[in-house]
C-alpha cells in the first residue's frame, strides 16, 4: 500500500523538520494509538538512529514497531524504515518552502505481513484516516506556538 499525503504548515521547513526529528521527545495526544515512543540508540538523531514504538492496534491488542532513520537531510528530507505489528514499510518526508511556510509531503509504503494481507483493504482505510489525522495534529502543534529545541550534539550524517 502506498500513501502520498501533504499538508501546508505556517512554519519554516527547519522547524517542521526539527519537530519530526525529535518525535520521541513530545507527549502523545490523549487517545493517541502510540503508547510508547522512545529512541533506543544514544546521541542526537541522524542516519542509523533507532526507535521503538508501542501502538494500540485494537482494544486489547498492542504491537511493537521498530524503526531506523535511513536518510537525514536537515530541513529537506527525513526517511525511515520500520517493521513490526505485522507490517513493514518505508516513511519519507519532504519539507518544501512554499508561501512563507512549509508544504510537508509524506510518502509512505506499508506492506502487511502474513495473515494481515487478507485485511489489506480494511487496513488501507484505517491507515488513510490515521495518517491524515496525524498530519493535522502536527500542523496544529506547530502552528500553536511550539518552540524548537536544539539538538545538543548537532545533526548526524546524510545517506542516500
Amino acid at each position: 500500500m502506498h500513501f502520498d499525503l501533504s499538508i501546508m504548515i505556517r512554519r519554516p521547513p527547519g522547524d517542521v523538520f526539527a519537530f519530526l526529528r525529535d518525535k520521541d521527545k513530545y507527549l502523545q495526544e490523549p487517545g493517541s494509538p502510540v503508547l510508547v515512543l522512545e529512541q533506543t540508540t544514544p546521541g542526537s538523531a541522524g542516519v542509523g538512529t533507532r526507535y521503538r514504538e508501542v501502538v494500540q492496534m485494537l482494544p486489547f491488542v498492542r504491537g511493537e514497531v521498530l524503526s531506523v532513520i535511513t536518510l537525514f537531510d536537515p530541513g529537506e528530507r527525513l526517511q525511515e524504515d520500520f517493521e513490526g505489528a505485522g507490517m513493514k514499510g518505508h516513511l519519507a518526508y519532504r519539507f518544501v518552502l512554499e508561501d512563507g511556510g512549509t508544504r510537508l509531503i509524506q510518502q509512505q509504503t506499508v506492506e502487511p505481513l502474513g495473515l494481515l494481507r487478507v485485511a489489506e483493504p480494511i487496513i488501507r482505510r484505517a491507515l488513510t484516516r490515521q495518517l491524515r489525522k496525524r498530519l493535522e495534529a502536527i500542523k496544529e502543534v506547530l502552528e500553536s506556538g511550539w518552540v524548537v529545541a536544539e539538538q545538543a550534539e548537532g545533526p548526524q550524517g546524510h545517506s542516500a
